[in-house]
């Protein structure tokens, strides 16, 4: 919310500013100083650009509202006439309109009215022959591990100019053409020292990543149709290069590492300028560090001014007794302040994967670069800065039988006359839990196990069949509406389960890695439903409108119960011909108590939440997924890319039980 108000209010309150110092009815000398200082805050930032998408496609409004502003700030410089900081003023005004330009530029690109879709159609004309591309020796060989044969675009697109060829008019590159790109093959076959050894294969795995975030990028410019998506190429990529190996924590976690840096790249292509600056060969790299002398200098000129004998028609807007223009000394500490900050973007950009694909991709394809010991090392040293990243590793968490109850204040609503949205009675979020290595690991593996099914999972079915429970529980995944249903059944019945264990075994008995799963996939579940059902199978709003329902039926039915332990037990006696949603969770809790040993018990529930997480992250609306990048990205969403690259874009039709 605050991010939003910043971003929403900058615009209008510089505007405002601007106003009122060319209306006063006396010019300080400083006018111009702070004119330029605001003009920097308001279009000099790398790191962000766009709040929402719909901001991308509204880039003709920015670019007009830009426009305006620098012919203000422009006027207040030269009105400022012989002033002390004319000179270095129009030298960071200079600057600063070129480094503005470039958010004006990242709209239009990221602008799915504008250039989206053109900057993109080279991919997927592309890939609609890459795999027809021999592994480089003449003989087509392929092998996911070392990555022959693949021969993924990591850079050198924008060099090159593909045309279109009849018969399907897709745009092609031409055998020389097609050689000057550097793919993923090119990356894996480099035998310069940088690349070998386990920070290699990192730095390798970040390359990988941006030939990936290319590619996904068709899904976000409307592109449904992914040309590899059917291939057994694209199927061996999956499982058995990204997950190739035996120890599932090392290869799980290298699969979302991979996916993690992917959409780092799609995030920021779409909402920050690292992606012009990448393709400008650094050139607004260097206007940065250009803006960091230049702050300097005007630091030095502020202080300057701060220690001189004011003039005698100065002194009447002088209210302190020694005489000191002490606005000349805070605007001194301001222009440092942004000399330190066009630092940090400098750093934030060099730490980035952006600026390491960059090196790496120009290491590789320069034979002297390779060869040298001191390039190497000095890359090395670049590509080992730490990174900000924009993944907060994080899983939210919701239990409905805690809190069905909670009536929100919703003062923010009142407050801002409706601008923050109403919050809904029943949805208070659980605290955020760190996503741990169980999880990935369980999930990842179910998706290895069900290989042969080229990964498309049923809705929980193959893990009753599979843990010998199928007659007792697949009521549960064959008789219910949607998908929704599905899932708060299984929630509630996975938290019955919970309390009964604490029931059986005290509250401070230890968790299980199956149920830690079991529990953090199952409230997580419900939190998609909750506050993200956009990212679900059904409809968003026949979600919401069955969560609605339910929250109305806890309040109904366990009005009065205080306690889990009260809540559990008027859920599990209740008639066994209530078709309501919540009794079904209570029915399905009791056939779960009814395994004798929780140790089965939650076996069963962890690998169904494993399968019905995989079952839901396929969608076609990339749109849901990629507006949650900016609020730190959902699991689902990461689950959702990786599926993607092994060709799995939607999920199954039909009868689950036939899947």
């Amino acid at each position: 919310m605050t991010i939003w108000v910043a971003y929403a209010a900058s615009i209008p309150m510089v505007s405002y500013t601007l106003g009122l110092m060319q209306s006063s009815p006396y010019k300080n000398s400083l006018f111009s100083v702070w004119a330029i200082i605001l003009f920097i805050f308001l279009g000099s930032a790398d790191s962000f650009s766009a709040y929402s998408l719909l901001d991308n496609d509204d880039w003709k409004r920015f670019y007009l509202k830009q426009l305006i502003e620098s012919f203000w700030v422009g006027w207040l410089v030269v009105s400022s006439g012989g002033s002390d900081f004319q000179y270095i003023l129009w030298v960071i005004y200079s600057i600063v309109i070129l480094k503005s330009g470039t958010r004006v530029a990242s709209f239009k690109l990221a602008s799915r009215s504008s250039m989206l879709s053109k900057s993109t159609k080279w991919v997927a004309d592309y890939m609609s022959y890459e795999h027809l591309r021999p592994a480089g020796d003449g003989v087509q060989r392929r092998d996911a591990v070392d990555m022959q044969g693949y021969h993924y675009v990591v850079a050198g697109e924008d060099e090159q100019n593909p045309r279109v060829e009849p018969p399907e008019y897709h745009l092609r590159y031409n055998e020389d053409d097609r050689a000057k790109l550097v793919t993923v093959q090119d990356i894996w076959n480099c035998n310069g020292s940088l690349l070998s050894g386990g920070n290699g294969g990192r730095l390798k795995d970040v390359c990988l990543s941006m030939a990936l975030s290319k590619m996904l990028n068709r899904r976000f410019a409307g592109f449904q149709v992914l040309a590899e998506s059917n291939l057994d190429k694209t199927h061996d990529f999956l499982f058995g290069g990204l997950l190739h190996g035996d120890d599932s924590f090392i290869y799980s976690e290298r699969a979302f590492r991979v996916i993690e840096v992917e959409l780092a790249f799609v995030h920021d292509y779409f909402y920050t300028k690292y992606f012009l600056i990448y393709s400008s060969h650094h050139l607004f790299v260097t206007l940065s560090f250009a803006m960091v002398p230049s702050c300097g200098w005007l630091a030095y000129k502020l202080f300057q001014h701060f220690l001189r004998v004011p003039e005698e028609d100065e002194l009447k807007f002088l209210i302190n007794a020694n005489h000191r223009n002490y606005d000349a000394l805070f605007t001194s500490v301001t222009a440092i302040a942004i000399a330190l900050l066009e630092g940090l973007q400098v750093y934030i950009y060099l730490a980035s994967a952006w600026s390491k694909v960059a090196m790496i991709s120009k290491y590789v394809t320069t034979d002297s670069w390779n060869s040298s010991v001191l390039v190497t090392k000095s890359i090395g040293c670049i590509t080992s800065l730490k990174y900000f990243r924009s993944w907060e590793d994080k899983l939210g968490q919701y239990t409905l039988l805690k809190s069905f109850d909670y009536k929100p204040m919703n003062i923010l609503y009142h407050a801002t006359f409706s601008l923050v949205n109403k919050t809904k009675k029943g949805r208070k979020e659980d605290k955020r839990v760190r996503l741990s290595m169980d999880v990935k690991k369980t999930v990842i593996e179910t998706l290895k196990k069900n290989r042969g099914r080229r990964g498309q999972l049923g809705n929980g079915v193959i893990s009753l069949q599979a843990n010998g429970v199928y007659d007792q529980l697949s009521w549960s995944c064959t008789t219910l509406p949607t998908t929704t249903h599905i899932i708060m059944a299984w929630h509630i019945a996975t938290t019955l389960c919970e309390v009964e264990d604490e029931d059986q075994h005290g509250m401070g008995s230890t968790t299980t890695t199956n149920q830690h799963v079991a529990c953090s996939l199952s409230r997580y579940c419900a939190y998609l439903v909750a506050f993200a059902p956009e990212l679900l199978p059904d409809h968003s709003f026949v979600s919401e409108s069955i969560f609605d329902a339910l929250v109305e039926e806890a309040r109904e039915l366990l009005k009065g119960k205080k306690t889990m332990q009260q809540r559990k037990e008027a859920l599990i006696s209740q008639d066994h011909g209530d078709n309501r949603l919540l009794v079904v969770g209570g029915r399905l809790a009791n056939n779960l108590i009814e395994i004798e040993h929780p140790g089965d018990r939650w076996k069963v529930l962890c690998d169904f939440w494993a399968e019905m997480m995989l079952y839901i992250a396929p969608s076609n609306d990339a749109k849901a997924h990629l507006e949650t990048l900016p609020r730190g990205g959902e699991f689902i969403t990461h689950l959702w890319a990786l599926l993607t690259h092994g060709g799995i874009l939607e999920r199954p039709t039909g009868p689950a039980q036939n899947v």
